[in-house]
This record gives structure tokens, C-alpha cells and sequence, in this order.
């Protein structure tokens, strides 16, 4: 009896850890999303974002990518993997 409560103890101490604080980068919110220029349509956007992500975060791992709108703009979200196994989103401005 006295090991549950010491694991219970320990899972509930790790439940209310913090966070440390979030990392920003360009495109980790909305307001810091990544415009990429010179893209034709939506085929050629994706590629551009995948080469983006490539360049930029390579040993990030896509997770999902979808679509969303806000504020009168659209954006396509990429969840990504860290190394560390901590998950983030990249925000790209598609607007335009």
C-alpha cells in the first residue's frame, strides 16, 4: 500500500510540473507566421513549406499538417516533432 501512494505521489508531482516557457521562432504563432512568396498555387505551396521546414528545423519531423483560418487570414499549421520528442507547431501565412 505504501508504494502505490509513493508512485501516486510521483505522478501526481509530474502532473503538476510547468512547462518551461515556449520556444518562439518565425512561424511558431500566427502573429510570427512564415510568408513564403513567389508560390503559383497550392501544390507548389506545399513543396515550398516542406523545403522551408528542411532547411530550417532538419531535425524536426512532420507529425500533420491542416489548415486553418483566423482573423481574416488562412494559414496552413504543420505539427512537428522536436528531437526531444516536444511538439510544436509551424503557422504559415497562405492569404495571398
Amino acid at each position: 500500500m505504501r508504494r502505490a501512494a509513493i508512485v501516486f505521489a510521483a505522478l501526481l508531482g509530474t502532473a503538476q510540473a510547468q512547462p518551461g516557457a515556449p520556444e518562439v521562432f518565425r512561424g511558431s504563432t500566427a502573429e510570427t507566421a512564415i510568408v513564403l512568396s513567389g508560390v503559383a498555387d497550392e501544390f507548389h505551396g506545399v513543396a515550398a513549406e516542406h523545403a522551408y521546414i528542411a532547411r530550417n528545423f532538419p531535425t524536426w519531423h512532420i507529425e500533420y499538417q491542416t489548415g486553418m483560418a483566423q482573423d481574416g487570414k488562412r494559414y496552413d499549421l504543420i505539427g512537428m516533432v522536436k528531437p526531444d520528442l516536444t511538439k510544436v507547431a509551424v503557422f504559415f501565412d497562405i492569404t495571398d
